[in-house]
């Protein structure tokens, strides 16, 4: 994927991004994956933009989502799309305060307290409720947690630094997006397949 000769050049990138993919679906349990944002905060407002265009309704955000996420969410969606915070009940979300109408259910597990929400009940009332349920989480996490593809989650988003690039002149970081099949033709970014 290094030779900077044509046509080289463009057959190991399209390779290496489609390798990417691959593993970040297997990872996730997710259908499809694009090739990243610049971290998991940005592919996390990218997520619930996603959900916003697609219908109207509250955003609903766990308290205990990464506070640095949160601020992003904030910067990318101002007032047009306002989030609806919810309080946790005993470190976990707390569903019986959600809003009727319903956009989106934005939740990290493990939470920013180191818990482990129940994505299998989120998705259960996703469904109920029209809505998407949009999952932040450390890929790490994974290798021992089922995948959240597989417990319901529409997209599955992350920063993906824990996988081993070690950090240097600030970076490299990149943000992970994973999705359902049939929200495809909304991701943002490439798509190698």
């Amino acid at each position: 994927s290094y030779t900077p000769y044509q046509p080289e050049s463009n057959q190991g990138t399209l390779q290496a991004l489609f390798e990417y993919q691959t593993l970040m679906c297997l990872l996730t349990g997710m259908d499809v994956s694009n090739s990243s944002h610049y971290d998991g905060a940005t592919s996390l407002a990218e997520a619930v933009l996603i959900a916003a265009r697609r219908k109207p309704g509250a955003l609903v955000v766990s308290k205990y989502l990464n506070p640095e996420y949160r601020h992003v969410l904030d910067t990318y969606l101002g007032e047009e799309h306002p989030l609806t915070a919810v309080s946790p009940q005993n470190g976990l979300m707390h569903t019986e305060s959600f809003p009727e109408n319903v956009s989106a259910i934005i939740v990290q597990t493990p939470n920013f307290v180191g818990l482990i929400e129940d994505i299998a009940r989120l998705s259960a009332i996703a469904r109920e409720k029209d809505a998407l349920l949009i999952v932040s989480t450390n890929p790490v996490s994974l290798g021992l947690l089922e995948a959240p593809g597989l417990q319901g989650a529409d997209i599955v988003v992350g920063d993906g630094q824990p996988l081993g690039n070690p950090l240097s002149f600030g970076g490299p970081y990149f943000g992970f997006m994973c999705c359902k099949k049939e929200h495809m033709r909304k991701l943002p970014g490439r798509i190698v397949g």
